[in-house]
């Protein structure tokens, strides 16, 4: 039944997009429907950001990282740098960090042109900077949840599942880093069970295991970041209660720290 629910809920995203693009004039083909049902659609990675509720401005602020995450010019890692620097804009965002917001959105910049996100990003960064100048955080927030699903449906759009798929895996992955992270310097175990989302991190390892594309999948650091990605499903399954230890924490910081370190390679 969940599969059927799945699959009519991905037909009905894929009529969407392509009524917004134009009058339906047929329907999808039957390759693109196929595709389309492999490629499970994910939930936004704000799910875990949800910790920070209970954390102070400062503290957010302080789980930015320190050096912005750079990789060199490549569809493969630009895909997964542009959703692991949206998660890092959403937590300067809530941080109100005025200096790495900026930084990160000059970042977000240069990875367009191999993705075919000009007008997206771009319109974005516009945004952004006029936002950040008058701090106007909650408006920030907003503008890019908006880039998120802009960016996520334009990719979808294009019929891109890959780059979706790997720009979904920056985005989590970071977002479960940073939060770990926070947490453990302040440990209280109920703040842990914002982690505990075995379903996602399951569709999420799905996906990466649906990609056939040769050039990704001949990729040293593709095969690496399946491997470590099983290791993070496996610690997020071995939850108590939908509560993790301090021990497990650290398991998760150091093996997201890994798959960034992989796509940097």
């Amino acid at each position: 039944m969940k599969t059927r629910i799945v699959i009519a809920m991905v037909l009905i995203m894929i009529l969407a997009l392509g009524a917004c693009k134009k009058k339906v004039e047929q329907l999808p083909d039957e390759e693109l429907i196929q595709q389309a049902i492999i490629f499970a659609p994910l939930p936004s990675f704000k799910e875990v950001y949800k910790a920070l509720d209970q954390v102070q401005v400062k503290d957010i602020s302080a789980a930015v990282p320190a050096t912005i995450y750079k990789t060199k010019q490549e569809e493969v890692r630009n895909a997964f740098s542009l959703g692991l620097l949206t998660a890092d804009a959403v937590l300067a965002a809530k941080g109100r960090n005025k200096g790495k917001l900026s930084e990160i959105s000059a970042s977000m910049m240069n990875l367009t042109s191999l993705l075919a996100l000009e007008s997206e990003v771009n319109r974005l960064g516009d945004q952004m900077k006029k936002m950040i100048e008058n701090e106007q955080w909650e408006e920030l927030d907003k503008a890019l949840d908006f880039h998120k699903a802009d960016v996520e449906a334009k990719l979808w759009e294009n019929e891109n599942f890959d780059n979706y798929t790997l720009m979904l895996l920056g985005g989590w992955i970071e977002a479960a880093n940073r939060v770990a992270w926070l947490i453990h310097q302040d440990y209280k175990p109920e703040r842990t069970q914002v982690l505990a989302q075995k379903g996602t991190f399951n569709s999420l390892l799905l996906n990466m295991q649906q990609i056939s594309t040769p050039h990704i999948v001949e990729q040293e650091a593709f095969g690496e970041s399946i491997k470590l990605l099983k290791d993070v499903k496996t610690i997020i399954d071995n939850d108590q209660n939908r509560v993790y230890t301090k021990d497990q924490l650290e398991q998760i910081i150091s093996k997201t720290d890994e798959i960034k370190a992989a796509f940097q390679n």
